[in-house]
């Protein structure tokens, strides 16, 4: 499919995805879809300073691209780690209260049952130019179904690091996952032992993503193959710092994420969620699903965005910032930031097109209504 034919017609069409409480939408700007480069598992960051830091792996190294433009255009890349045995993947990026910058990814060793699974960081202390103070954070098994997954970085008010992933290894006779924590109160140079905060016995728990509501709890969206059927996104909330111990399938902690009218029949897959929430307090979740797709897997799911209440509740009339997404094609591994006070964007990884496959952006104006 040529560009010309992804991005026709779209500039004068609006796309919106409505918040009944807190009345908030957003209107997709179909012309600024754009191609960024190669690579997959792409998230942007918005730094104090009011740059851009996306965060990706091509190949089998880990990226870093910065826009002083909003993502009109971005600098060249510089590489932030790479290692023969491993292929680098599920790039995330935490700017500290120091102003640090905290990589974290994880690393897949290239030969099943010779090396770990692992989840890694960096630090850079110049704005991502340089990095330093490499270090394995965690280890799991040396194969597939004994890994580590997906890791997500939040800092509280205090300081604390919070470094959350989905882990296989403490079961290894098993298909089961949960979401392990660990934490570091010294500005990710030194980790705790780890503290399951999630998990359904028999079924798999995966791919958090942490916000620090502005009502205080934390709200941890996950994936969740044991509540409807195959993956749906479920939010996992704490008041107390996970004080409570691990939230399990029958805890009040643990809620469908998407309002009783849009929830999914149990055969739709909608994986992968990301969460944030906007300054007005209104919270957006992107998935990505087979819902009207050719077939029930990722392999043909598009990005759905949905809007929620500011307690992350009741995420209702989704949108997509890809709506003539050709059938056997596919939008995955998707992330949202807000990067000014009217605007959002969201970052994909499309596949299946025949040309200009790997990390596109869009953005979308935030609208709110009286």
């Amino acid at each position: 499919m040529k560009k010309g034919i992804v991005l026709a017609c779209f500039c004068l069409i609006a796309a919106w995805g409505y918040c009944q409480g807190e009345k908030t939408r957003i209107s997709w700007d179909y012309s600024s879809r754009k191609f960024v480069n190669t690579g997959v598992y792409a998230r942007v960051k918005k730094l104090a300073g009011g740059d851009l830091c996306l965060v990706y792996s091509q190949g089998p190294a880990i990226w870093i691209r910065k826009s002083t433009d909003e993502g009109r255009s971005w600098l060249p890349a510089i590489k932030v780690s790479e290692d023969e045995r491993y292929n680098y993947t599920n790039s995330e990026l935490l700017q500290l209260q120091n102003g640090w910058l905290l990589y974290t990814w994880n690393a897949r060793p290239r030969e099943e049952n010779r090396y770990e699974y692992l989840i890694m960081g960096a630090i850079s202390k110049d704005q991502g130019e340089t990095w330093e103070a490499e270090q394995t954070i965690y280890q799991a098994g040396k194969n597939f179904h004994n890994g580590c997954w997906e890791p997500f970085a939040l800092q509280l008010p205090d300081g604390e690091i919070q470094l959350y992933f989905a882990n296989e290894r403490p079961y290894p006779q098993s298909y089961e996952q949960e979401i392990t924590l660990i934490r570091s109160f010294s500005n990710g140079t030194l980790w705790s032992l780890p503290q399951t905060v999630s998990f359904r016995k028999g079924k798999r728990d995966g791919m958090p993503v942490a916000v620090l509501l502005q009502n205080g709890e934390i709200a941890l969206a996950i994936e969740d193959n044991g509540i409807a059927g195959t993956f749906k996104p479920v939010i996992v909330r704490t008041d107390d710092n996970w004080k409570g111990g691990t939230v399990r399938a029958d805890s009040p902690q643990r809620e469908h994420a998407l309002a009783p009218p849009y929830q999914l029949p149990d055969s739709v897959y909608a994986g992968a969620p990301y969460l944030i929430q906007l300054k007005n307090g209104a919270t957006l979740l992107a998935i990505q699903s087979s819902e009207n797709r050719n077939g029930t897997t990722e392999k043909y799911a598009n990005l759905r965005v949905y809007v929620g209440d500011k307690n992350a509740r009741d995420f209702s009339s989704p949108t997509t910032p890809y709506p003539t997404l050709p059938p056997q094609a596919h939008a995955l591994w998707n992330s949202l930031c807000q990067i000014n006070d009217s605007t959002v964007m969201a970052v994909s990884s499309l596949g299946g097109l025949e040309q200009e496959n790997g990390i596109w952006t869009i953005t979308g104006k935030i609208v709110t209504s009286e």
